[in-house]
């Protein structure tokens, strides 16, 4: 599967090399590395199964020449599964394209921003992840305190702080009543005050949270963000509406106020969690892309679809050419890896930093091809990657890779999302079923279990890809599995399979909706039976401090 180049010197120059390994192959990777290492149930089983027993599994080769598999169990796991992740980036990719292109298209202004804290060696991934995006809330017990819909209720992090700030949301009029000790009722008016958001017609933004690791500084959680402003709302961002006529350019007095205003909150905040995640004021470094203000927001205004900056920060074409500009190459968009969210294509800068995925493709080169270590992809020995691995994954577990706040979705035409991961795991189910297939096969449970036991999914791909379906089932027979379990299918065919399989996952979600909904009744129910429980409680205790006090003394 990996080969090498031949060299018979000894220095480091001519050391034996990798050639490239596809990304898809190297997505496969990390993923039987994930089933291997994960302490998460959904990722030990991702890709080894079939969904639907009775259908089976299907290798198909699609018009453009590539292969998929349908009909097998997925995890959907964005921050952990390679393959999942790429699946379910793909489409958050198209939905972000999307709306920034209709927001500049609209008039709007569109804000790329880097927003990131000082990391060391010492630092826990928990604990920055933590200060910058929120930590669940426990009780006295350290059970997590639920909300009325029975989801963990969360601390607010830097981000969320950043959103709710008076000095940038601003104040809406409010009235107070209040009695007079001789019975005079009173009132006054607040006046609404206008805050930072007002003047540089905010209307939402999407976050992409991320995480890298270097062998320097360790962990590295980081945030892209895409604001988008130059709008007037009518109401508030999340519930309000983008008048038709109300787009404009904000100010350069505007922007430089939300700028200021955005590095001293995000530094303070940092440091009220924790004073060495302070992020750099000022950057001395001659040519750095922050231009002296320091490493802990970045920002960028793009003003069109054509801007530099939007096509150098927002768009990546997976095969590494860069694109002229995002309005000329809707087509080519469709490939297109918005910096913003596609974390599954990155890699981290040089050989002594790592995106999570680098950690599982190295472990596959020390552990599965028998590389050495300074041979492999990466750093790391392969028990420090396992470490790391798993407090990476009890850092982000249950967190957000990509949020769009309140509104935003609405604004920008796409239709709001009840339950983003129900999403996610739509993405990692259906987005190989989109294209139609011109032909593949059909195996059966067992003979796909034989392929996953011999670690020769690739190997199967590469003959269907080459459609010489009928040598498929000569595979699985070399593998010691039974030739008879597999059988090449026309592309009606496999139209029928993907239809049937369409209609029972879509049968699935339902069931998935209903029984989310039942248990978020249930829990709502059971918030109101303990608060009025509480409630019951506090006027038995009033009842009894009254009659003490009623009680004449002895």
């Amino acid at each position: 599967m990996t080969e090498f180049s031949e060299s018979g010197a000894d220095d480091p120059q001519s050391r034996p090399k990798r050639t490239v390994v596809k990304p898809e192959i190297r997505r496969w990777q990390g993923r039987r590395i994930l089933n291997r290492v994960s302490g998460i149930r959904a990722c030990r089983a991702c890709g080894k199964s079939a969904l639907d027993p009775e259908t089976g599994v299907v290798i198909g080769r699609t018009s453009r020449g590539y292969v998929v598999t349908l009909g097998v169990v997925r995890c959907g796991r964005i921050w952990f599964c390679s393959q999942c992740s790429a699946a379910i980036r793909t489409g958050r990719t198209e939905e972000l394209k999307t709306a920034a292109l209709r927001w500049l298209a609209a008039g709007g202004t569109l804000i790329a921003v880097v927003l990131t804290g000082r990391h060391n060696q010492t630092h826990r991934l928990a604990a920055l992840s933590d200060a910058m995006w929120g930590a669940p809330l426990l009780d006295a017990e350290g059970a997590p305190v639920l909300d009325r819909s029975g989801k963990p209720r969360r601390a607010p992090g830097a981000y969320q702080r950043m959103l709710t700030d008076p000095d940038f949301y601003g104040r809406p009029q409010g009235l107070n009543r209040w009695t007079r000790k001789d019975g005079t009722r009173m009132e006054s008016i607040r006046p609404a005050r206008d805050g930072i958001r007002h003047r540089i017609g905010y209307a939402g933004m999407v976050r992409a949270s991320e995480v890298t690791r270097s062998q320097d500084n360790g962990w590295h959680p980081h945030t892209n963000a895409l604001i988008f402003v130059g709008a007037t709302v009518d109401g508030t961002p999340a519930k309000g509406v983008v008048l038709p006529d109300g787009y404009f350019v904000p100010t350069e007095s505007a922007l430089e106020e939300w700028e200021g205003w955005l590095r001293a909150l995000w530094t303070r905040m940092l440091r009220a969690a924790d004073p060495t995640f302070e992020p750099t004021k000022k950057c001395g470094r001659k040519g750095c892309k922050c231009g002296g203000k320091g490493h802990g927001v970045m920002v960028k205004v793009i003003r069109s679809a054509n801007d530099e900056a939007l096509i150098e920060y927002m768009t990546k074409v997976q095969d590494g050419k860069r694109a002229d500009s995002v309005s000329e190459d809707l087509e080519t968009a469709g490939g297109v890896a918005l910096e913003t969210v596609r974390a599954d294509n990155k890699r981290g800068r040089g050989r002594n930093s790592m995106v999570p995925f680098q950690m599982l493709y190295r472990l596959w080169d020390l552990e599965a091809e028998g590389l050495d270590e300074d041979e492999a992809e990466g750093y790391g020995t392969a028990l420090q990657l396992r470490r790391w691995w798993a407090e990476y994954e009890q850092a982000m577990a249950g967190r957000r890779a990509i949020e769009w706040t309140r509104g935003m979705r609405r604004h920008v035409g796409l239709e709001e999302e009840e339950n983003p991961e129900e999403r996610d795991a739509q993405f990692a189910y259906e987005q190989a079923a989109r294209e139609p297939l011109t032909g593949g096969v059909v195996m059966s449970t067992t003979a796909y279990g034989t392929v996953v036991r011999h670690l020769a999914e690739p190997e199967v791909e590469a003959v269907v890809a080459d459609e010489v379906y009928d040598s498929v089932g000569d595979l699985v027979y070399g593998l010691g599995g039974l030739a008879g379990h597999v059988r090449p299918l026309t592309a009606q065919e496999i139209a029928d399979i993907q239809e049937h399989m369409a209609a029972r996952m879509l049968a699935q979600r339902e069931a998935r909706a209903k029984a989310a909904q039942f248990e978020a009744e249930q829990a709502e129910t059971d918030w109101l039976r303990r608060r009025f429980a509480g409630l019951l409680a506090q006027l038995a205790a009033r009842d009894t401090a009254v009659s003490r006090a009623d009680t004449p003394a002895e």
